[in-house]
């Protein structure tokens, strides 16, 4: 490990421990691969890092990983560490083990994300996200979300909804008004965005997560702001039209 930091980003890590063993199993549940897993301190500001592979470093809330393209296993060690009552390592052998089983099928797999469409007297909500955001810094952008465990799309939509701006909808007044089908470049995993209309809804919009966007506004449908977020665009052009579904970025 110390080997790899020091080839990597030049540093020596005083107060790495052994953390959890990375399990992979193949879909079937056969054992693929074991990674040993360490936890350590670095107090340093990622630009003045020598990074040696790879092409960027940045210090990433345990938040933002939800909209962030990731490994699984990474993913997984992450939430492990934030549900960990002391993650500040161990010293000896036995770790705990955290496994992750590679999908049967990776075209099986989607995002689906949530998105909110807030018409006023032609006007639809959009939200500048936070310059710090690992999507979409200082871009604006409509309420929206990923849907988390055994969480349908409409109960995910209120729920998103309030969080980010404290308006309250009642999931019988949401309509499904469009779904833009996404494969971002470089990705193998496609992402499903829905987007909804509420037809009333209680509240006036406030910044509840001030960490993710900056401001609320509301902005004419015919005269967007810049930067936008793209497939926000495309969506929002496909609605205004009547178009149901659009896909974005397939071959």
């Amino acid at each position: 490990m110390a080997r790899e930091l020091d080839e990597e980003i030049g540093l020596v890590i005083p107060d790495l421990t052994g953390f959890v063993t990375l399990d992979t199993l193949d879909a079937s549940g056969a054992f693929k691969g074991r990674v040993r897993v360490y936890h350590g301190t670095l107090n340093t500001p990622a630009h003045e890092i020598d990074l040696r592979e790879g092409i960027q470093l940045r210090w990433t809330r345990i938040e933002e990983i939800a909209e962030m393209t990731m490994d699984t296993g990474a993913a997984a060690v992450l939430d492990a560490h934030h549900n960990a009552d002391q993650p500040g390592g161990r010293q000896d052998a036995t770790l705990p083990v955290v496994e992750v089983r590679e999908p049967r099928d990776h075209r099986s797999r989607s995002i689906v994300g949530a998105h909110l469409v807030l018409l006023r007297d032609g006007a639809v909500l959009l939200g500048k996200r936070h310059p710090d955001s690992a999507f979409a810094p200082s871009t604006w952008h409509l309420p929206a979300g990923h849907r988390e465990d055994m969480e349908s799309a409409v109960t995910c939509m209120v729920r998103e909804t309030e969080e980010e701006t404290g308006l309250r909808i009642p999931q019988s007044d949401l309509s499904l008004v469009h779904v833009l089908d996404l494969l971002d470049p470089g990705s193998t995993i496609p992402r499903m965005g829905l987007f909804f209309a509420p037809s009333r809804w209680e509240g006036e919009p406030v910044v509840r997560e001030p960490e993710c966007c900056t401001e609320w506004r509301w902005w004419p449908l015919d005269a967007l702001p810049e930067p936008i977020v793209e497939y926000t665009r495309v969506a929002l052009g496909a609605i205004s039209r009547g178009t149901f579904y659009v896909p974005m970025g397939w071959s």
